[in-house]
């Protein structure tokens, strides 16, 4: 199968299959064009498709038990991919990457204790902290000349030097579109070292990266390999986040069995039949699938900056060096994100608000630019022609 330009362009009908992106009339009316929340709207790979499948021909499903090959999938993917070497044994299998936010807060501080996140960021890392009784420490981002977020690294060193007691990164990141540069994570990484403090990475975004760009991962850095956790997961790259698997890769002896108490003690177990059958195939046989999907979404996200400097001339669209997600500023529009959604919503377009990723976002949307690219240039246009409507 050739999995080129007219393979995505065809995309799949999602609605009617308790989708949250399509079927949640909450958000969108019946004939609206969604482009928020992070899935994509393509079929799955078909080595995944043909794996669940497999599967279910044999009608038990009953508990499953470890399979070493599943880890070896693991491995040899991130080696290939990425060319980091993990050895046997150092990963830990999770329902999904919220859930390793939460158990890594839950194991590296007490309660009370601050945990320091560069800001704007996917929502569910506040309420990760929140919800165990730690302080979110905000770290922001501000945006340079050409819009673009370097890491605010004075920032954090005057975190933890106010006591903050963990880093939580998201790397690349969301939602600003951000790659890490390898010299950025090392002075991260060396900050941690000068305050003893661990660092939890939510690398889920690691394969979407564009041209020149390439992924760093945290643990590839020394002084970050006795310090870290890494959150891995096929969800956003193969696009099978309701099947619920991730994995938590540690290298450090110690913080990994920390880890793994903390969660046999909230009794986080993973090990679903077909999500251990998904992501087998995906990490063995989705390469193919995956290259052709980049490819696509690079054409994507050009012709996205290509339309709103044409179209939307007020706003201003960060760089996007990775991800399939992009920030885009409307601040110039005088419209606040309650506002943005409920133009959008009557002009049957639907996005995620700014203030979602914290207060840094009013004003701003991210837009989902995982689809085909007819459906996300009919988004934009309905984009357009409601910031023109009056008020």
């Amino acid at each position: 199968m050739q999995f080129d330009q007219a393979y995505f362009d065809a995309g799949i009908d999602r609605r009617n299959t308790r989708c949250e992106k399509w079927d949640d009339r909450g958000v969108m009316g019946p004939d609206g064009i969604p482009l928020w929340v992070a899935d994509m709207d393509f079929p799955c790979a078909p080595a995944i498709v043909e794996a669940i499948r497999e599967r279910a021909q044999h009608p038990c499903f009953g508990y499953s038990c470890d399979d070493p090959a599943d880890e070896e999938a693991l491995r040899g993917y991130w080696l290939r991919r990425h060319q980091l070497h993990i050895a046997p044994g150092q990963t830990v299998m999770l329902p999904c990457v919220i859930t390793g936010l939460k158990a890594a807060v839950r194991t590296f501080t007490k309660e009370g204790e601050g945990v320091a996140i560069f800001t704007p960021v996917y929502g569910p890392f506040y309420e990760a902290v929140r919800a165990n009784g730690r302080q979110v420490v905000r770290v922001p981002l501000q945006a340079d000349e050409n819009g673009r977020y370097p890491m605010n690294l004075k920032g954090m060193e005057a975190a933890l030097k106010a006591g903050a007691r963990l880093i939580m990164l998201c790397s690349p990141h969301n939602p600003v579109s951000r790659l890490w540069s390898q010299e950025e994570l090392t002075a991260l990484a060396e900050l941690a070292e000068r305050y003893d403090v661990n660092i939890v990475c939510d690398e889920i975004h690691a394969d979407f990266v564009y041209s020149p760009g390439a992924f760093t991962p945290l643990l590839s850095l020394k002084k970050a390999r006795d310090r870290a956790v890494s959150l891995c997961s096929a969800s956003k790259t193969f696009n099978v986040a309701g099947l619920q698997q991730a994995a938590a890769v540690v290298f450090s002896d110690a913080m990994r069995d920390a880890l793994k108490r903390s969660l046999t003690a909230a009794g986080a177990a993973c090990g679903n039949t077909f999500a251990l059958a998904a992501t087998r195939a995906a990490y063995t046989d989705g390469d193919a699938w995956l290259d052709g999907l980049i490819a696509y979404l690079d054409r994507n996200r050009r012709s996205l900056a290509d339309f709103v400097r044409e179209q939307l001339p007020k706003a201003r669209l960060t760089p996007i060096e990775a991800t399939y997600l992009a920030w885009l500023d409307l601040r110039a529009y005088g419209l606040s994100c309650r506002e943005l959604t409920e133009k959008c919503r009557r002009h049957g377009v639907a996005f995620t608000a700014g203030t979602f990723f914290g207060p840094e976002g009013e004003g701003y949307l991210r837009v989902n630019f995982g689809c085909p690219h007819q459906q996300l240039i009919a988004g934009m246009a309905r984009l357009r022609d409601a910031l023109k409507e009056e008020n």
